[in-house]
């Protein structure tokens, strides 16, 4: 398939999922819709999809291609999560589950507060509306990419946006370095960011761009590899029906994987690493016709991959590289802050201090082995920790457990689908990347990393289904 082969506007599917993927594509460009102004109109165009949907849905109930019983004990948890979550920031739990701050800043005031669980009601709705708008991205992902043509335009969007957006960071890093969109840079000069401020973010979002531009070229390559090509006439054919969209992919990949190097980010060079190998782990593990084709020609495919790392490392990693030669006399101080975390969780291990709510319990935890000059520290930099602290364990288990569930149906449907497996494998690969990357940083907690992640695990939730059934459109 080329860029061209584009599904036609046929109906409101089509015209909301394009405006789904602008929405996905256009969130990295405000600093990764990391501020106030940015993340409230993400939102809001999320808002305005999802109630669409809704609407056309109505008129037309195929819209709903996902049958309610795939999906009804994760939404069910999910309910129950968003109905702790508006728990925790009112004022109708009982006074002595509320932190001691809450009778403190009353004291301070001259009169009592009512308090709740959360320390900060107004940060909690603030996080609470950002899962909220993940949430329904992943909805209109698996409901609207059950179609094959979709749910590949959704690998190409990703393909091509990280591809767009490295050239961007590419650009500026080469040309000094001083700029991040129209703002003068002011945090890792040397370091290539693009539209992100953190480089550790960058690094995440570029390698989950570079495992969705991979598995598209994995599929295209696939098709134009047909009869090989270490004989004459599998070369006669490739030459013959290679298609555009496989040397866009090829500079895609090239422009991304560079980009990632120069962000000089050890963790998201790591997990996009893990990344690519879960990919192609599920890879091995589909089945579907030509299989045994298929599994002489991965490990090929597993090479050249392995060769042209090594060679754009050898060319452009030299600064990561050195970051790694130096790590073991370096100290990030993120040991100390897990330390206090988990000092702080022991406290709050079953109700949590509300969502959002880190960055003003941590400094009354915080002691010397922090005596490192800065001044605040807002976030964990590890995801699971921070949410340990904020939503308590019980509900961080809820919360894990429907990610894993997820995760389990796009692996079952590598072992039940006989075509586009690719779709699920790739899901995983991500989700393997930001499952360890956000054990040091705090990647899903961008919006833009976020979304883009909810949009590719949609996708191969809805493409490891069978076809089976009545929803089985395009498939």
């Amino acid at each position: 398939m080329t860029i061209a082969d584009a599904p036609r506007r046929r109906g409101p599917a089509d015209r909301l999922f394009w405006a789904l993927l602008a929405t996905v594509a256009w969130a990295p460009l405000p600093l990764g819709s990391n501020r106030l102004w940015a993340w409230s109109l993400l939102g809001l165009a999320i808002a305005a999809l999802v109630l669409a949907w809704a609407a056309a849905a109505l008129r037309d109930p195929e819209l709903a291609q996902v049958e309610w019983s795939r999906y009804r004990a994760a939404a069910l948890a999910a309910v129950l999560l968003v109905l702790w979550f508006l728990v925790q920031q009112s004022a109708l739990t009982p006074a002595s589950w509320h932190d001691p701050l809450w009778g403190e800043a009353g004291a301070l005031i001259g009169r009592k507060l009512r308090g709740a669980l959360a320390i900060d009601p107004a940060a909690a709705r603030e996080t609470l509306l950002r899962l909220l708008s993940y949430a329904g991205v992943f909805f209109l992902a698996f409901q609207l990419g059950r179609d094959r043509t979709r749910a590949r335009l959704a690998l190409w969007s990703l393909a091509l946006a990280g591809a767009a957006y490295a050239a961007y960071g590419l650009a500026v890093y080469l040309n000094g370095n001083e700029v991040i969109i129209w703002y003068a840079k002011w945090a890792y000069r040397d370091a290539l960011t693009s539209t992100f401020v953190n480089k550790n973010s960058y690094g995440a979002y570029a390698g989950l761009t570079l495992i969705a531009a991979l598995a598209l070229f994995r599929m295209v390559a696939e098709e134009a590899l047909r009869h090989g090509l270490f004989n004459r006439f599998g070369l006669v054919h490739f030459i013959d029906n290679a298609p555009l969209g496989l040397y866009v992919l090829l500079v895609a990949i090239v422009v991304i994987a560079t980009a990632l190097l120069f962000a000089q980010s050890r963790g998201a060079f790591l997990a996009t690493g893990l990344g690519v190998l879960v990919f192609l782990a599920a890879l091995r593990v589909r089945r579907g016709q030509g299989r045994e084709a298929e599994r002489q020609r991965l490990p090929r495919f597993a090479l050249a991959l392995a060769i042209g790392a090594i060679l754009l490392t050898s060319f452009s990693g030299g600064a990561l590289l050195s970051r790694f030669a130096d790590y073991a006399g370096s100290s990030s101080g993120r040991g100390s802050i897990y330390a206090i975390t988990l000092e702080a969780i022991r406290d709050h291990p079953w109700l949590g201090t509300g969502l959002g709510s880190f960055h003003d319990i941590f400094p009354l935890y915080r002691d010397s082995r922090l005596d490192d000059g800065f001044a605040t520290y807002d976030l964990a930099h590890n995801t699971y920790l921070e949410l340990a602290l904020e939503i308590g364990l019980p509900a961080l288990a809820v919360l894990l457990g429907i990610l894993v569930a997820i995760a389990l149906a796009c692996a079952r449907g590598l072992v039940l689908r006989r075509r586009d497996g690719v779709y699920p494998a790739a899901a995983l690969g991500i989700t393997a990347l930001l499952a360890l990357h956000s054990m040091v940083d705090f990647s899903l907690q961008m919006p833009a990393i976020a979304v883009a992640y909810a949009l590719v695990i949609g996708v191969g939730f809805a493409q490891s289904f069978p076809t089976r059934g009545r929803n089985g459109n395009g498939r």
